[in-house]
């Protein structure tokens, strides 16, 4: 067996817990590994040297004492990537299924579509980045991203500009459709709201994935409640938004709003522009404090 693959099982079997070395042995056997008590306790040593594991002697009343291990400060860091790793994995097989239901269905796209993603640009967002260019027969992709999220894809149809939710940098009534992939809380949901608006045309229509709030302890929770959480607790900055105020929000400016609920997430697709209110900016005036804007050709 690879060192580094027993590492790996070692981890596992220390996850919460201390352990003398023959019942990590007995962990790995009832998990399907096969390991030598011998190789066993020289990978342990060299967990420990690498700070991976510690260790502790500890009295026994019924015998002499042992040697327990637990995961030490980097075999907790190495434990984060593993976790990281296997959601990202999970996410990857999701996309298909959650991206089926992210834009209108339409065989194909036209027009200038707009995606805009949270600094969380997961396997998910970038396979709904992926499909709607494909689906897209005549027009252009613009994917608007947070400065620090690095993001390469070589694609004739797709632009990649710097930007946020709260700042589209394009043309007022540009857009044929704006997709979020999360959106902010708050007093930001309203002004990114307004920005999707701003840019929509009138006959355009707008996309939004959100995750639910984090929800009560549940003692168990269910498995989509636990990804969420520990989603939540790895990557962080992940917009979490109350999907009523939400909903109640896009009917405010929309005469159509339809709700998908996937697990701890809701899916908006919204058109039919309702008539701009007083309040908000008309059409063509400048904001002095936006960049000037080219409209995409």
């Amino acid at each position: 067996m690879r060192k580094d693959v027993l590492e790996r099982a070692v981890l596992r079997a220390l996850h919460g817990k201390e352990l003398h070395g023959y019942a990590i042995q007995r962990e790995l056997t009832s998990a399907g590994f096969n390991v030598e008590v011998g190789n066993l306790y020289r990978v342990l040593r060299s967990m420990e040297v690498q700070a991976q594991v510690r260790s502790r002697w500890s009295e026994s009343h019924r015998g002499p004492r042992k040697r327990v291990y637990a995961v030490g400060p980097e075999g907790r860091r190495r434990r984060e990537i593993m976790l990281r790793e296997a959601i990202f994995t999970v996410l990857q097989e999701y996309a298909d299924y959650l991206t089926a239901h992210v834009a209108p269905q339409t065989e194909d796209l036209e027009g200038t579509i707009v995606v805009v993603t949270s600094p969380f640009f997961d396997p998910v967002r970038q396979t709904v980045l992926r499909r709607i260019s494909s689906r897209l027969v005549r027009g252009r992709l613009y994917l608007v991203k947070p400065p620090q999220v690095s993001f390469e894809y070589d694609h004739r149809k797709v632009t990649i500009l710097d930007g946020s939710h709260v700042h589209i940098p394009i043309e007022d009534g540009s857009a044929t459709g704006v997709i979020f992939n999360d959106i902010p809380s708050g007093a930001e949901m309203e002004q990114a709201l307004d920005e999707a608006t701003r840019v929509l045309d009138p006959k355009g229509w707008l996309s939004i994935a959100t995750l639910f709030p984090t929800r009560p302890a549940e003692d168990p929770a269910p498995l989509s409640v636990y990804l969420f959480r520990l989603m939540a607790t790895l990557f962080g900055n992940i917009p979490s938004v109350d999907p009523e105020e939400l909903e109640r929000r896009l009917r405010e400016r929309f005469r159509s709003v339809h709700r998908v609920a996937l697990a701890d997430e809701s899916v908006f697709n919204a058109w039919d522009l309702r008539p701009p209110r007083l309040a908000r900016r008309s059409k063509g005036t400048v904001d002095p404090a936006r960049p000037a804007t080219t409209r995409p050709k």
